[in-house]
């Protein structure tokens, strides 16, 4: 290779790794542009050194503004993992990301101070990774016009670690809480194993935001239990929640033998994005009804289903155990022109529902 291209191309590497790397990924939607490795603040981390706490930004490059936005926190035990890609993880964040981006959100995929084996039950690692949350959300309020976001819709996703973490930031006690909403996929805070222990620190108040937890029911890692309680305590308190089942997965269902398992990515990334749009008002409006199949969400032990369509629509609603395949219809209903309610009851927490628009 010619010397003055070689050296041309390493100074293209240092400046853009000084200015902070930015790609750009295109999609039908639009061309998502990813800020990597900007730094939100510094701190001291448990070895006393001073640290620069860094995120990366995805976005769609527009002009849109007043864009909702969803912070990421990374799973790993709190001594592990990352914002972007890594052999544990996969793509998962960065998909999820993107795929916000994409559907009308700033997604901002945060790195946080990290304690290898943390002692004591990681309580001091928690608060400084809650701190260090709330130093991103500073950051992100500083920066909502050069990101064009409304910094009062904010909502925070984790898996994990990082799920906990998500939790424990939003449920700080404040007179007004920050966030809109919060996702906790298979979340648990140490120590970690079949025993079951809280995922929240602070207190469930009138303050804490609603909250959608996603997790396998053979979690070996952090119980099933865990979300099951939570959500039961949410619901108590008049806090609304979605608690949505994996049917038969253990802990980190995206990776299974070393594999990306794309298609349950899929499933767990539109349910995050369902809830997310209705915690921000971000709904889009009604479409036509088209036939195929359509999600139905649950709310308070009931699901609804939300059509606009033609005169005589004849949906049919089916269940499952896994999403994935056997799905079961458990019965028919002829809907009129118009905006529908379709309501029936949940029969069991362990089962899936859609509806099929099988006529129109």
């Amino acid at each position: 290779m010619n010397k003055n291209w070689s050296r041309l191309g390493k100074l293209l590497l240092i400046g853009l790794l000084a200015i902070g790397l930015r790609l750009e990924v295109v999609f039908a939607q639009g061309t998502v542009v990813v800020a990597s490795n900007l730094v939100y603040g510094t701190a001291v981390d448990y070895t006393g050194s001073n640290v620069s706490l860094t995120l990366d930004a995805y976005y769609v490059s527009d002009t849109q503004t007043n864009r909702p936005v969803v912070i990421l926190t990374h799973g790993g035990g709190f001594g592990a993992g990352d914002k972007g890609y890594t052999v544990a993880q996969g793509n998962f964040y960065p998909d999820m990301a993107t795929a916000f981006a994409t559907n009308g959100f700033v997604a901002f995929s945060i790195n946080y101070r990290l304690w290898p084996g943390c002692p004591g039950g990681c309580t001091p690692e928690i608060d400084m990774a809650v701190e260090d949350v709330m130093t991103a959300l500073s950051w992100i309020r500083a920066h909502c016009v050069d990101y064009g976001v409304d910094a009062t819709k904010v909502l925070i996703a984790g898996d994990s670690a990082g799920g906990g973490l998500a939790v424990n930031a939003a449920y700080q006690s404040t007179n007004e809480n920050p966030f809109l909403g919060c996702i906790a996929l298979w979340g648990g805070l140490p120590p970690y194993g079949t025993e079951v222990h809280p995922v929240n620190l602070f207190p469930i108040t009138a303050q804490t935001p609603p909250t959608c937890q996603i997790h396998g029911t053979a979690d070996t890692i952090v119980p099933y239990a865990d979300s099951v309680n939570l959500s039961s305590n949410l619901t108590t308190a008049g806090v609304y929640n979605e608690l949505h089942p994996l049917a038969g997965y253990n802990h980190y269902p995206v990776m299974a033998n070393g594999v990306y398992q794309t298609n349950l990515v899929d499933t767990i990334i539109n349910t995050m994005l369902a809830f997310a749009k209705r915690a921000t008002g971000n709904v889009p409006p009604a479409e036509p009804v088209r036939l195929g199949d359509h999600g139905l969400q649950v709310a308070n032990g009931r699901f609804y289903f939300d059509i606009t369509g033609p005169n005589n629509v004849t949906v049919a609603v089916e269940c499952s155990t896994n999403q994935m395949s056997s799905w079961q219809a458990i019965g028919t209903n002829a809907l009129l022109t118009g905006t529908i309610w379709f309501t029936n009851d949940v029969t069991s927490m362990s089962q899936f529902y859609r509806a099929r628009i099988v006529s129109p």
